[in-house]
């Protein structure tokens, strides 16, 4: 009896041992294209907390032919969301704030809007704030072409004299909502968020990798440098601005599996908030958001997926959790050419029953979408009656437009000139640039317009006279 069950359990443990190296291989081949002449990406993958897969692929930095290993440290993006959120919720549990609270109880410099704007609104993209980056883009000065504190995020937030849409009645991803998180964060406990997540979470999880990116001149051991390609090279792509919260979570595989443990063991938050952090958020008519706290939800294969990707300048990341599997996948890259979520869903789909060459690739983050109606044909004289200054207080710029070569250019800096494309009646297009809406007064002559791009709306311009000082 005792040899047969010596037998059995020798068995038992080679088919064990074939399955994981079957596991293994099936996950190493869709990264056989990454090669040590190129960025990469760090993967880790457990079940029931238990590591299965641990690797890295590629470059950490190109000059110095520094290899990707399991230990190098990445930045997440807006997986970092999440641990503003968790904060927010832990503030909560211990009775310091209350979701429902008002954000101007915090912060009195946002604006007073026609409804009031909650903390849980901010936690889940449907307070209609705008997205700060895309304020700035309107200037002339998007996310990398300079550098941006939080202090300059905050600054564009309030100035803001409306919002995408009535508190709560709308979905609009907006990283404002987690930069005021961050606000409400610091001056609820009297410290920095780097401490205040050092305390709560990092130190009592054993995150002794994971920090924030709050001073990008900063030098941190072990980090990887960001690469992008273009016409035919790689070229650095790091994210020099301090703005942190919505981003900037620096952080290893290893580190985000720890975190992904609170999962299973329940340490931090009680049965309610642990609830509440992976409930998705419904809008004043009733209808889903599938988004939580920081967290996106949705089903994948038939199974829940708990989960959020990152982009940022170089950076790309992805962290799953699949309850009934007890499953978490990570994935932090390099690369701004690698598109994290079809990565991360192929290598479910191996433990979720699936063919993961089979999955249909993941689409990259949204872009301010393409008018694809008719463009117009007209005249320069039609053309010549919305020619002048506007001045927008709100991200305080002035665009001055003018008619050349028949054509409507608008110029918000030196060497940044764009067309206007006209659509109908006051309605014009530029790609990458926004939709223009021109507005006239009841003699007819135009007096402003609304320029819209993905995630900020209807932002206000009027026309100014000369001598105009803003």
């Amino acid at each position: 009896m005792k040899k047969t069950l010596l037998l059995l359990l020798t068995l038992l443990t080679i088919s064990l041992h074939a399955q994981e190296n079957d596991t293994t291989g099936r996950i190493d081949a869709l990264f056989a294209s990454f090669h040590n002449d190129m960025p990469g990406v760090a993967v880790a993958v457990s079940i029931d907390g238990r590591l299965i897969y641990n690797k890295a692929f590629g470059l950490a930095n190109l000059e110095y032919k520094v290899p990707n290993t399991t230990a190098t440290l990445f930045e997440a993006g807006s997986v970092s969301k999440q641990f503003v959120a968790a904060g927010i919720l832990l503030l909560a549990q211990e009775g310091s704030l209350s979701l429902d609270d008002d954000v101007r109880k915090y912060i009195p410099q946002l604006r007073e809007y026609e409804a009031p704007i909650t903390i849980d609104m901010l936690l889940s993209h449907t307070s209609g704030i705008k997205d700060w980056g895309s304020l700035y883009a309107l200037t002339g000065w998007p996310r990398t072409t300079r550098v941006y504190t939080q202090e300059l995020g905050w600054d564009i937030i309030f100035k803001q004299s409306g919002l995408n849409f009535l508190p709560g009645s709308q979905y609009s991803y907006s990283n404002s909502n987690y930069m005021l998180l961050v606000l409400i964060i610091e001056k609820v406990t009297g410290k920095s968020m780097a401490q205040f997540t050092a305390e709560a979470f990092f130190e009592p999880l054993g995150m002794t990798s994971t920090l924030w990116r709050d001073n990008y001149r900063a030098v941190v051991p072990g980090r990887s440098t960001a690469y992008t390609w273009h016409k035919g090279a790689f070229l650095l792509d790091m994210p020099f601005e301090n703005l942190h919260g919505p981003g900037g979570l620096l952080t290893t595989t290893a580190d985000l599996l720890r975190w992904n443990n609170l999962y299973r063991d329940h340490l931090i938050f009680n049965p309610e908030y642990a609830t509440n952090r992976v409930t998705q958020r419904k809008l004043n008519n009733g209808q889903g958001t599938a988004y939580a706290a920081g967290l996106t939800i949705d089903k994948v294969y038939g199974f829940d997926q708990i989960a959020h990707s990152g982009y940022t300048a170089g950076y790309r990341a992805w962290l799953a959790w699949y309850p009934q599997k007890q499953l978490s996948v990570v994935l932090l890259s390099n690369f701004a050419a690698f598109y994290p979520e079809d990565f991360g869903r192929r290598i479910a789909a191996i433990f979720l029953g699936q063919d993961p060459q089979q999955q249909t690739a993941q689409a990259p983050p949204a872009v301010p979408a393409v008018y694809e109606g008719k463009i117009s044909e007209t005249r320069e004289a039609d053309l010549a009656e919305f020619a002048g200054n506007y001045y927008s207080p709100d991200i305080e710029t002035i665009y001055r437009l003018f008619v050349l070569d028949g054509q409507l250019k608008v110029c918000r800096r030196a060497e940044d000139v764009f067309t206007l494309q006209h659509l109908s009646g006051d309605f014009f297009t530029s790609v990458g640039n926004g939709e223009f809406q021109f507005e006239r007064n009841r003699k007819g002559r135009v007096t402003g317009f609304k320029v819209s791009v993905s995630r900020a709306e209807n932002v206000p311009f009027d026309l100014v006279t000369a001598g105009f000082k803003p």
